[in-house]
């Protein structure tokens, strides 16, 4: 229980002081200007144009996408409607989060933008947690479903972990998002991710009677 309990301490502190505009505040700045003067001094301006495009992997768009495809594959294999639930599960967390605390703190991004009244802010990251949620999601369900193996699965994690990552780090890199975003929307994710794990039904594949395991019709 130590991970969901650290993970949701970070959570708490790092949307307190974002709502306070607490003295943490200062981390943001500091990242920020450190990145802005990496992505200036850069001799190959054309990584940070594809950098942009590498964020579009925490767009819903995309994200679901993935998601949605990986669990109609394992629903397949498995026979179960339990890949369907899960996904469905991590979606309205998802959503059901992210989205109003978004329009309930209307945190301005890194270039100052004006949040008006319902409108959606900054905090936390929606890439940063569609990428973690979806794409953890659709790991978890590969990795439950289908027959991997032990080295396999770690690749597995260890790949999506890492592009996760990615996407949160370039989501800063680029200007879109403050560090304290990334981190609240990765914290949040890792606590929706660890329940899903816990608690959601796991599906295996089943196997369908051989011919002469069937009932044989009664001889009349």
């Amino acid at each position: 229980m130590w991970f969901p309990t650290v993970l949701l301490a970070v959570l708490v502190v790092v949307t307190e002081q974002v709502i306070a505009k607490g003295p943490l505040l200062g981390i943001d700045r500091w990242v920020r200007g450190q990145l802005l003067a990496g992505a200036a001094a850069n001799p190959y301006p054309i990584l940070n144009t594809y950098a942009r495009w590498w964020t579009h992997f925490g767009s819903p768009s995309v994200a679901v996408s993935a998601l949605t495809v990986v669990t109609l594959a394992a629903a397949a294999w498995t026979r179960s409607w339990k890949p369907m639930f899960s996904a469905a599960i991590a979606g309205i967390a998802l959503f059901a989060t992210v989205i109003p605390g978004k329009v309930l703190i209307g945190r301005p991004g890194p270039e100052g933008w004006v949040v008006g009244p319902g409108d959606m802010g900054w905090y936390p990251s929606g890439h940063t947690s569609t990428a973690t949620i979806c794409y953890g999601t659709a790991a978890w369900l590969l990795a439950s479903s289908f027959p991997l193996s032990s080295r396999l699965r770690s690749a597995l994690y260890a790949a999506t972990a890492a592009l996760c990552a990615s996407v949160g780090f370039l989501l800063m890199w680029c200007d879109f998002h403050w560090f304290l975003d990334v981190l609240g929307g990765l914290c949040l994710s890792g606590v929706i991710l660890w329940s899903l794990v816990r608690w959601a039904p796991r599906a295996q594949r089943s196997k369908r009677p051989e011919p002469s395991e069937r009932t044989q019709p009664e001889s009349r």
